[in-house]
């Protein structure tokens, strides 16, 4: 009993100190000629010092917005953002109490004839009916990060060690470049290879199935998915990564991946040898980097923990197996709105092994001994062909071919 008083005293106090530690930022925004709540107005907090965002949030359909963040004790800006109109900008020197700014009336863009356009800020977050998007260029990073240093300063975005991406609580499963699958669907390629300084935008919405992307229906997915759209005049490059390692028993592995890719256009090579009984890269870099899904052939049998692709089996058996790996990937848009991605792969593994037994049988009226030796050698070999082809014909009709072989 008197462990639970103290469990319930120890969680008060937690609760009191927490709260001393958050302050409440509260208001509502409206139309300054009609009176008309602004839904979906972006208002958040920004550093004086570096512009960087401490914290944001949206208005309801009623324009009412409320922030729950913690003290902040150095000069910061508080802005509203909307589309259309002009962006209220207000400083302050520190919030260390909860704030009410009242009613906040925005005034309208009027663009009157002879008059130059007015520049605007550009808002660091934005929400666009169902998708969350950061410009990138409003976070600072530094200039040689990579896209996985600029999703870390993002607010709500997290990232493990393993390179798990969660947004606000939701896994993200799917990472596009320019609307497109481009890397492997965790992410480690994009987030690691990526530089930084080349992302115009991310955006975050929730995953869709092809079905729900043709029809534009709503995602039933609990998982969401990142958009990195690169900038028009950066939109090409050439990156990879090699990795080699050589040990005792003349045990090695070696990997080697390259990508190549300008607008529409992606290149993708990937090659591996080794015996150490691995396939030189994770499952997810075969999959997506190959195309064709995982279906094509692809397994993971988790009765043994052994994996592999057509005919080459990884894991889960005995002995030494040295295999070699080859794949290419080409997709491209070949004119407007039909768009296609072949993919070859082949594979080949020796499996080699040894076995010597030596048993004693033990009996009342003696005992005797067996020796056995075997030998196995095993060669095996794979092809693999991908073809997936999509024409939009028309705004209500999109014609769709995968074969596999």
């Amino acid at each position: 009993m008197q462990k639970l008083q103290y469990s319930f005293v120890f969680l008060v106090f937690s609760l009191f100190s927490f709260a001393q530690n958050n302050v409440v930022i509260k208001g509502k925004v409206l139309d300054k000629n009609t009176q008309v709540p602004l839904e979906a107005a972006t208002v958040y907090l920004t550093s004086v010092k570096d512009s960087a965002v401490i914290d944001y949030t949206i208005t309801d359909k009623n324009g009412v917005f409320k922030i729950d963040t913690k003290k902040i004790t150095k000069p910061v800006f508080f802005k509203i953002s909307y589309i259309g109109y002009q962006t209220y900008k207000q400083q302050e020197q520190s919030i260390i109490e909860n704030k009410d700014f009242g009613i906040i009336r925005l005034i309208e863009n009027t663009n009157n004839l002879g008059e130059v356009v007015i520049k605007s800020e550009a808002p660091p977050i934005r929400i666009k009916k169902d998708t969350l998007e950061f410009n990138a260029s409003s976070f600072k990073v530094r200039p040689d990060s990579n896209v996985e240093t600029l999703l870390k300063q993002l607010p709500g975005v997290e990232v493990s060690s393993d390179g798990k991406i969660t947004v606000n609580g939701k896994e993200v499963n799917q990472v596009l470049v320019n609307g497109k699958p481009f890397f492997d669907s965790d992410g480690k390629i994009a987030l690691q290879s990526l530089p930084s300084d080349i992302i115009n935008k991310v955006q975050i919405s929730d995953t869709k199935t092809k079905k729900e992307e043709l029809t534009k229906q709503a995602s039933s997915s609990n998982n969401a998915s990142i958009n990195l759209t690169i900038d028009e005049d950066k939109n090409k490059g050439l990156f990879g990564k090699f990795m080699g390692g050589y040990g005792t028993d003349e045990r090695y592995e070696s990997s080697a991946l390259i990508n190549y890719f300008k607008n529409k256009r992606k290149i993708s090579v990937l090659a591996s040898s080794n015996n150490i009984n691995s396939t030189g890269f994770s499952m997810d870099e075969v999959f997506d980097n190959m195309g064709g899904g995982r279906n094509a052939g692809y397994y993971f049998d988790g009765a043994d923990g052994s994996y592999g692709f057509g005919n080459m089996r990884f894991g889960g058996g005995k002995g030494i197996t040295q295999s070699n790996m080859v794949g290419l990937n080409y997709g491209d848009q070949w004119f407007k709105d039909f768009e296609s991605n072949a993919s070859y792969l082949f594979s080949n593994s020796n499996s080699k092994n040894t076995n010597s037994t030596k048993q004693t049988n033990l009996l009342p009226s003696g005992s005797f001994v067996t020796d056995s030796n075997s030998k196995t050698n095993e060669d095996r070999f794979g092809h693999n062909f991908n073809f997936t082809f999509e024409y939009k014909i028309d705004s209500t009709a999109t014609l769709f071919v995968g074969p596999k072989f």
